[in-house]
């Protein structure tokens, strides 16, 4: 695992992909799980273990020293996270 300064945020849809560096964390909307329950919001943070997430529609942010770095709402699709970098693939956003 690399040990970088600071997390990377890219989100990948079917028409472009947006990298964001230099965040402290990125959180996201997770989906329910089979039985209805463990949805909510899941907050990352740079050393977090490998791990891949089912997300929800709704707000995905990111942030570096309590300031927004970016804020989108998302259609549901999936997160990776790995080696200080979170990837999030959706079919659509907006940037708000």
């Amino acid at each position: 695992m690399t040990m970088s300064e600071s997390l990377l945020l890219k989100v990948i849809t079917p028409e472009k992909e947006y990298i964001y560096d230099n965040c402290d964390s990125v959180s996201f909307c997770v989906s329910d799980n089979q039985k209805g329950n463990g949805g909510g919001r899941y907050g990352i943070r740079k050393g977090h273990a490998k791990a891949v997430f089912s997300l929800d529609n709704g707000k995905l942010s990111a942030s570096k020293n309590s300031e927004g770095v970016v804020e989108m709402i998302t259609s549901s699709g999936f997160a990776k996270v790995e080696d200080n970098t979170v990837t999030v693939i959706v079919d659509e956003l907006q940037i708000i």
